[in-house]
């Protein structure tokens, strides 16, 4: 949802300099051909006979009827309109030259043929060149009074060694070829150029039907905003509207680009992010499945097949291999290997401690079968000295007899104890595989007997 919205201010930001700067390219060959003009008419206004002063036998349309009007036919007006004709007939682009005087006098390359009761000082050609005598003048799109096409006139003032104006010259050029060359430039955008002075007056546009009209028509309530500013962008109904304003020439270069140019642009910039996204998150899962393997799931792999071989065969000596990436599975290796090697160390201590358990019950074994055997000795001889006793005197006898007892009673306790001892010969036996030796020398008298038999 924010992809688009960004987008569409970038393109539309993109879109922007870019017909800004079509229209400067195009303010620059306009600016050129008026330019040219200009330098055309200047070059007009510095002929001497075009300067000539005394304008005294030129035509004047003023006062005059149908019936009285003739025109004046001086040599000088002649050579002047023929001057004017060449100019014309060198210059396509120009309607029509001229030269107005300060006495009301008119001159043109084409003569009119009926009076017209024309006064030329209130033309605006006239009184802007007059205002401006230092410069060559342009004035704003008009209808002149012979032809119902918008033009534009360039005139130059005639100045005498004293600074007084005493006419003007000027020409008019025809807008129709202007608009032809505005509405024949391709844009990249699916665009419509629009040229409009500094008024807001469209003077070329493809639309015929707009042509001359105010550019209000189109921006209604942003018409001040286009007026006032030199650049920028407007939302009109059908698209947006980039437009320039000519440094040189005040007039403002507008493009109509179509809503749908942007949204396309935002589609096809979508689906250029979305199929580089996909690629590089394809990419980006290669690369991270080949890290997770190398760093992880190998190392991970490879401690749990170790863990089971130990689990399985109960064999300490297993090979695990530290990783040389730091991270949390090498510390796990590391630990894993520090305690198989702490439980093969424990394992080794308690078989070494059993064979010393081992070594010393066998040991007891041995010392209490002595005494079993010491306590069977000791009461054969204590059986003889009752015998010998009981020859003896009632006195000797009784001594005798009590330290028997006494020494009986001493041998009986070591029996109970032996007694006692076969719950721990019972799990010697169990754990340890040792035996009671009296059991040993029956097992022996035994499979001696079955041999014998």
């Amino acid at each position: 949802m924010i992809l688009p919205i960004s987008l569409q201010e970038q393109n539309l930001n993109a879109i922007s300099e870019k017909s800004i700067e079509k229209s400067m390219h195009v303010d620059f060959a306009l600016s050129n051909y008026i330019n040219e003009a200009k330098y055309d008419v200047l070059g007009l206004s510095l002929n001497k006979i075009v300067r000539t002063p005394d304008d005294s036998g030129f035509t004047n349309y003023l006062n005059i009827s149908d019936e009285s009007f003739h025109s004046s036919g001086s040599t000088v007006e002649e050579d002047i309109a023929d001057i004017m004709r060449g100019f014309q007939v060198s210059h396509p682009n120009v309607q029509s030259v001229y030269m107005g005087r300060e006495n009301g006098a008119f001159v043109r390359s084409y003569a009119w043929e009926n009076a017209t009761d024309y006064d030329p000082r209130s033309r605006p050609w006239y009184i802007l060149a007059t205002e401006n005598p230092d410069e060559v003048v342009i004035t704003d799109p008009y209808i002149p009074i012979t032809t119902p096409y918008v033009k534009i006139a360039i005139s130059k003032a005639l100045v005498d060694n004293d600074s007084n104006v005493y006419g003007v010259v000027g020409t008019d050029l025809n807008l129709v070829n202007l608009t032809g060359y505005i509405s024949g430039i391709e844009t990249d955008y699916e665009g419509e150029m629009v040229l409009t002075d500094h008024n807001g007056t469209i003077i070329a546009c493809k639309n015929q039907s707009a042509l001359f009209t105010n550019i209000s028509n189109l921006l209604n309530n942003q018409t001040g905003t286009f007026l006032d500013s030199n650049e920028g962008v407007l939302v009109v109904d059908d698209g947006y509207f980039v437009y320039y304003t000519s440094p040189e020439l005040g007039w403002k270069i507008g493009e109509i680009i179509p809503f749908n140019v942007i949204n396309r642009q935002i589609n096809d910039s979508i689906l250029q992010i979305l199929i580089f996204v996909i690629f590089a998150l394809f990419l980006l899962s290669i690369i991270t499945m080949f890290i997770l393997n190398r760093t992880i799931l190998r190392p991970l792999s490879d401690l749990t097949e170790v863990s089971t071989r130990i689990a399985e065969t109960g064999d300490l000596d297993q090979e695990i291999r530290e990783e040389k990436t730091d991270g949390e599975i090498k510390k796990l290796a590391c630990s894993f290997k520090a305690m198989v090697e702490k439980i093969r160390k424990e394992e080794e201590e308690r078989k070494n401690m059993e064979i010393q358990v081992a070594d010393s019950i066998k040991q007891i074994e041995g010392n209490m079968g002595d005494m079993a055997i010491l306590n069977d000795e000791i009461r054969n001889p204590l059986t003889v000295i009752v015998a010998w006793a009981e020859m003896a005197d009632k006195e000797i006898r009784d001594k005798i007899l009590e330290q028997v007892a006494i020494i009986d009673k001493i041998i009986n306790s070591l029996d109970r104890g032996w007694l006692q001892s076969t719950k721990v010969w019972k799990f010697l036996n169990r754990y340890y595989g040792i035996h009671n030796r009296t059991d040993q020398d029956n097992k022996k008298e035994e499979d001696g007997k079955e041999e014998h038999r």
